[in-house]
């Protein structure tokens, strides 16, 4: 039975990352040694997000149809082995102020891509042949999707964008439509899942997103595979402005219905002059004020990247502490 034995990094281990955005790409950058290694890879699962519709994805969105490219193209690059040319070609964005302007090629040519061989599945993965990228790579589903939520004041905020400027608490939140279905890739590689990871980012947006879809939530409970999240460093203005780490986590458990066996949270201090200019904003540090949140483990480690302009989780650090919790779970 998946997840009934014990998890040592070591072992080839079937593990599958949920979430989208910025913070799923830095998880799977985090992993893709593990998947890459000559000796007993990890089998790696990324299960992206596909409500967004804001920026170059959701222009594409309106204007051609199909799903947003840009999360899928994000996480594709952190898939890719070695830095070269052409991740540099998938990151490129058009400047100007013509009907390019702020277009990625990469999005353009996922989407493109998906035009021509009639399937999302079959264009992330030539686009992934092409990268030479470790792991495998699927939208959460293929029918375009809208988030949706209401906060506590009865005030209700449709698609991805309009989410993330919300008023928690909220009362409730959900995908429509409502009977979409998930991926039946996705579907599987959850259901024999050794190690599920939820990804840090915007909690409402990206987390939680996928957790919606009932398939999905059933998957992960049948496997019986440990579900660790991996905490946000920073609240984002609007939608987790004044949220703290169980806040959170109860966010997870509340509406993506799936019990959290552990949480990484960092433990690194920002530069106080970097501290200053997200609380000028509204953020503030998402922190571990003990070993046990919820009745949830919470195993803290120096997560930060010291080098980043803003608070990034650093590749190599989320690694060790992956690997670290894994004999705990």
């Amino acid at each position: 039975m998946p997840g009934s034995r014990a998890l040592h990094a070591d072992l080839p281990l079937k593990v599958v990352a949920l979430g989208g955005g910025t913070g799923l790409a830095a998880l799977l950058q985090s992993l893709k040694r593990e998947a890459g290694r000559s000796r007993d890879p990890w089998k790696l699962t990324g299960i992206v997000t596909v409500s967004d519709n804001g920026g170059s994805s959701g222009r594409l969105r309106d204007e051609l149809g199909g799903l947003p490219p840009g999360d899928l193209r994000n996480c594709l690059s952190a898939l890719t082995l070695e830095d070269s040319a052409l991740s540099d070609l998938l990151n490129y964005r058009f400047k100007g102020d013509g009907s390019l302007a702020g277009h990625s090629l990469g999005n353009l040519m996922l989407w493109a891509l998906a035009d021509l061989t009639g399937d999302w599945v079959r264009a992330i993965r030539q686009l992934s042949g092409v990268l030479v990228t470790v792991g495998r790579l699927f939208p959460s589903t293929v029918v375009p999707v809208t988030l949706c939520a209401e906060d506590l004041a009865g005030r209700r905020y449709v698609g991805e964008t309009a989410v993330g400027s919300c008023r928690p608490p909220l009362a409730r939140l959900w995908m429509e439509p409502a009977d979409a279905e998930p991926l039946p890739e996705a579907v599987l590689a959850l259901l024999r899942a050794d190690l599920v990871i939820l990804s840090p980012g915007s909690l409402f947006t990206s987390t939680i997103s996928n957790l919606l879809l009932p398939e999905l939530q059933e998957a992960i409970a049948i496997s019986r595979a440990p579900v660790v999240y991996v905490a946000n460093l920073m609240t984002e203005p609007g939608e987790t402005a004044g949220l703290d780490l169980e806040s959170h986590m109860a966010a997870i458990q509340a509406f993506g219905r799936t019990h959290i066996s552990a949480v990484i949270a960092n433990s690194a201090p920002l530069q106080p002059e970097m501290l200053a200019r997200y609380q000028e904003e509204g953020g503030e540090p998402v922190s571990a004020p003990a070993d046990r949140i919820l009745d949830v483990p919470v195993h803290c480690f120096p997560l930060l990247d010291p080098e980043a302009p803003l608070a990034r989780h650093h590749p190599d650090l989320l690694n060790r502490a992956i690997r670290e919790t894994l004999p705990r779970l």
